[in-house]
């Protein structure tokens, strides 16, 4: 059962993928909290606000990556894999076919990522769609702060700006169908599919 984020992070490290909620093929935090499946919302269950702290406090660690990876569900990411992550992430013609379809205000909102590197954005708000289309895409990387204010807000940064110069060295000697591979096999197959961003 997971109690800390300590115990979150070694359920991932092990697993190599947790998704957040439940999802076919993976773990998740969810069912890995309540020490079981979860019955109707997971929200409401008594463990609902463990379940969300813990996953408010993964999205925001730095040794997790945090990917709409299976399902367009969000899941959370071992440093092994992040490598095909971001190989996936830069293939360009998978990049130009996503691209399509995508509203003017998401496509406003990634030049203006790709332009500045980082912007930050409310939990909610006018750009909240626009986010959403670009991390379902896997365009952009996503993730969460906590400001001096105490506000939590949504952090949007170019994949270029995330990378380390260990991962992107990596991610070069692996082709797109293997990085591909890995991400399926971590997944269980994920037969539903990987996400909106697989062509």
């Amino acid at each position: 059962m997971v109690r800390t984020e300590h115990d979150a992070l070694e359920l991932i490290h092990q697993k190599r993928v947790v998704t957040e909620v439940p999802a076919s093929g993976t773990p998740s935090l969810v069912e890995a909290v309540a020490g079981g499946p979860v019955r109707g919302s997971w929200r409401s269950h008594a463990k609902g606000r463990l379940m969300y702290r813990l996953g408010r406090m993964l999205r925001a660690s730095d040794e997790v990556l945090s990917v709409r990876l299976v399902e367009g569900k969000v899941a959370f990411v071992d440093p092994s894999l992040w490598p095909a992550v971001y190989r996936v992430a830069m293939e360009p013609s998978r990049r130009r076919r996503t691209l399509a379809g995508l509203s003017p205000q998401a496509r406003e909102l990634l030049t203006a990522v790709e332009r500045d590197r980082v912007v930050h954005l409310d939990k909610e708000g006018p750009w909240t769609k626009a986010r959403e289309a670009l991390e379902e895409r896997l365009l952009v990387h996503v993730s969460e702060t906590e400001l001096e204010d105490g506000r939590h807000v949504t952090v949007l940064r170019s994949w270029r700006d995330w990378v380390s110069p260990t991962v992107k060295e990596a991610s070069q000697t692996l082709t797109y169908d293997e990085a591909l591979a890995r991400l399926r096999e971590a997944c269980g197959g994920a037969p539903a599919g990987l996400g909106a961003w697989v062509p």
